[in-house]
């Protein structure tokens, strides 16, 4: 069976980019995009405000998605405009545009494509151009700029002082969050061929918990950067780099002290976080984030698929294939539902204890490509063309 593959580079020289409705259009084997479900629909979702970021991401690959704190929303465009939004109704409280910037000067744009990371009252965005950017969250105004090796991808992580970046190049590293300066680094040896796109880092316990295109999951201290331990979630096999393929790009999960992971081409694991032991794993394969939520586990695969398991053992509760190949974002719990967005710019609700859709939102032809973030009270979620939604979560239900 051919997989569907998000984006694909060759390191230093040349990029491979599989995408849309089937991988090779005039051929017999063909990877089709399910058809649009057909369904009662027996919740209404409700948008509470709606606002806009420049042009979005476009059809570039990116991680941009928004930051929440209690009074802002903080959005990002990939041409270098950095919002704030008031969290009651969407209002612009500051902007600023890093293309601007000095050291965006020679550069085709800002390339923001890492983020929002935020911690301490600072925005944390990585870019395409190798730069990490630290902005005061209450004024727009810009702290600090770094120079890193490779394109960061993945958002920047805050804690106890640092800020923890993944980049392209699999470097680790640890800047000072007060002046930007690099505290360690981390080197780690990339594969030939990679998914476009890094694993953002998990702190928890003075560890950093991160992916890497290998297929392990690793531990590095957080205070110098030592590795702990590294546990393989895929392993490279097959006769061609395109077989080989072992991503670990999601950002693994921590609760309780376990580590849940998943990787391309490989397994869904969980692992003993301070012990490094692997405690089970199972045949599951994909590159979007998991929600790990009261019992359960959910996931989207690398083929669409929508699948909610045991935490205690990974075994499979249900299944839903009916958006196989449309491209879907991770999975966001809200409350009783959790919901999927896909290429086409749906965003798909469906009842967390037995799979079946209750809602459908048409949101953005151009297409939904991170995975909502959620608060106690809302989803806001970010489409490619910019438009930046702040959707109700509905009301938990404690029968």
């Amino acid at each position: 069976m051919i997989k569907w593959v998000k984006n694909i580079t060759v390191i230093a020289s040349s990029a491979l980019i599989l995408s849309g409705c089937s991988l090779f259009s005039g051929e017999e084997d063909v990877v089709k995009m399910a058809e649009l479900p057909e369904f009662e629909a027996t919740y209404e979702p409700e948008i509470d405000w709606t606002a806009s970021i420049g042009d979005g991401v476009d059809k570039y690959f990116s991680q941009l998605k928004p930051a929440v704190d209690n009074d802002a929303v903080y959005i990002a465009a990939r041409g270098g405009e950095v919002k704030a939004l008031s969290i009651e109704d969407g209002d612009t409280l500051w902007s600023i545009d890093l293309s601007d910037q000095e050291a965006n000067t020679l550069n085709r744009s800002a390339r923001l494509s890492g983020g929002i990371g935020l911690g301490g009252q600072t925005l944390y965005i990585g870019t395409e151009n190798a730069q990490v950017f630290a902005i005061d969250a209450e004024n727009g105004e810009v702290k600090w700029m770094t120079e890193v090796s490779g394109e960061v991808l993945a958002q920047p992580v805050y804690d106890s002082g640092f800020v923890v970046v993944h980049t392209s190049r699999g470097d680790l590293i640890a800047l000072d969050s007060t002046t930007g300066e690099k505290v360690w680094n981390l080197n780690n040896a990339q594969p030939k061929l990679t998914l476009r796109g890094t694993s953002t880092p998990t702190i928890s316990q003075g560890g950093i918990v991160y992916g890497r295109a290998d297929g392990y999951i690793s531990v590095a201290l957080l205070e110098n950067g030592r590795p702990l331990w590294q546990i393989a979630a895929a392993r490279a096999y097959g006769a061609t780099e395109l077989a080989r393929l072992a991503d670990a790009d999601m950002q693994p999960v921590v609760v309780n002290g376990i580590v849940y992971a998943l990787a391309y081409n490989g397994n869904l694991v969980a692992i003993d976080l301070l012990k490094g032991q692997q405690l089970w794993f199972q045949k599951y394969a994909g590159y979007t984030d998991i929600s790990v939520s009261g019992l359960d586990i959910f996931l989207t695969d690398y083929r669409g698929y929508v699948y909610a398991l045991n935490q205690s053992d990974g075994e499979q509760r249900w299944v839903n294939k009916e958006l196989s190949y449309r491209n879907l974002t991770g999975v966001t719990v809200a409350n009783d539902f959790i919901v999927v967005g896909d290429a086409e710019g749906y965003l798909h609700w469906i009842d967390r204890e037995t799979g079946q859709f209750v809602a459908q939102q048409d949101l953005d032809s151009d297409g939904l490509y991170q995975a909502p973030v959620a608060t106690s009270t809302h989803l806001y979620l970010q489409t490619r063309s910019g438009d930046v939604i702040a959707i109700e979560k509905p009301i938990l239900n404690v029968e």
